[in-house]
């Protein structure tokens, strides 16, 4: 079952509401429909077993499909085969170059097809694992979900309220609509921006947000020609006045982003919630390649913005 004393977190697992403050936005899927992604496997003697966990440790701080309910080594005969990550966080090429530098050697890099989540029966999770890779079973999968985040409910305070201030400078045609996009890593914020439509239909908040940070890197690019990076905003944080809709939404997903938050809803265009707009819920839909966590503030300090229409697409 979760272990849930170990986070220091308040969570309430049942209306899924972290710290009194941010509900969970999620896709109201059916968990015991079965979706399966690709992983990486290699085989690899038992008596390497602790370097490649110090790898498979590495790999996952990064990769954006989460395989915490797998188990990671199975033996097979003398072997062991071991879940790297997945195929969606690195290539073929990548991989390679990740095992050349190891000090263990392995056989056979190969894919397989895992179940992309945990189910939410026990039964399942047994079935699941006979047909296709060992589940490890802690109840309720969204509770482990909860029960994973981390965050500092100050820092989020902090960077709400920036945006909200921003919010209520606005002033002329430009809509109250902010976007920030912070490193988790170091708290530093990569870029902030407002919308700007009145100049360009496109010119979005989270839009302009994403080419801000697009720009920057082009000029570590041009500073430093072996800079690279796997995806613009690989795991950065989003924080955002308005929920973004459908094009700002698939931006971030492309953009690679590991978590969104903002603080009013857009009940007729919004794109996250699965009450909004047409319910597509994109950062949490089964038919894309990547995901995202989504919150919204519902906590007691109450974020004034100045009016929007419930047409405008945030």
């Amino acid at each position: 079952m979760v272990k849930k004393i170990n986070n220091k977190i308040k969570i309430d697992y049942e209306n899924c509401i972290l710290e009194n403050s941010l509900l969970q936005i999620k896709n109201k899927k059916n968990v015991n429909n079965l979706e399966l992604i690709e992983a990486w496997l290699i085989d690899i003697n038992p008596i390497d077993s602790p370097k490649v966990l110090g790898l498979i440790k590495g790999l996952s701080t990064n990769d954006k499909r989460s395989l915490l309910h797998l188990k990671r080594l199975q033996r097979f005969g003398e072997q062991l085969t071991v879940i790297l990550c997945s195929t969606d966080y690195l290539e073929e090429s990548e991989i390679l170059s990740s095992l050349e530098t190891q000090s263990f050697t392995y056989n056979n890099l190969r894919t397989k097809k895992v179940p992309h989540h945990c189910p939410g029966t026990k039964e399942l999770s047994l079935k699941w694992s006979r047909e296709y890779w060992p589940i490890i079973w802690k109840g309720n999968p969204n509770d482990q979900i909860l029960n994973d985040v981390k965050l500092d409910i100050n820092i989020v305070k902090e960077h709400l309220n920036q945006i909200a201030e921003e919010s209520n400078r606005t002033t002329g045609e430009t809509l109250p609509i902010i976007t920030s996009i912070v490193d988790p890593n170091t708290n530093e914020i990569v870029a902030i921006s407002k919308d700007n439509r009145a100049s360009h239909p496109l010119h979005h908040s989270v839009m302009r947000c994403i080419d801000a940070v697009s720009e920057k890197e082009k000029e570590k690019k041009q500073k430093n020609q072996n800079y690279d990076t796997h995806y613009l905003c690989n795991g950065f944080h989003v924080y955002t006045t308005h929920e973004p809709c459908s094009m700002c939404s698939m931006a971030l997903i492309h953009s690679r982003i590991s978590r969104l938050i903002y603080l009013t809803a857009s009940p007729s265009t919004g794109a996250l919630d699965p009450e909004s707009g047409d319910g597509h819920t994109i950062h949490d839909h089964s038919l894309l390649n990547s995901s995202f966590e989504v919150w919204k503030w519902v906590g007691s300090d109450h974020y004034r913005l100045p009016s929007l229409k419930e047409e405008v697409n945030a």
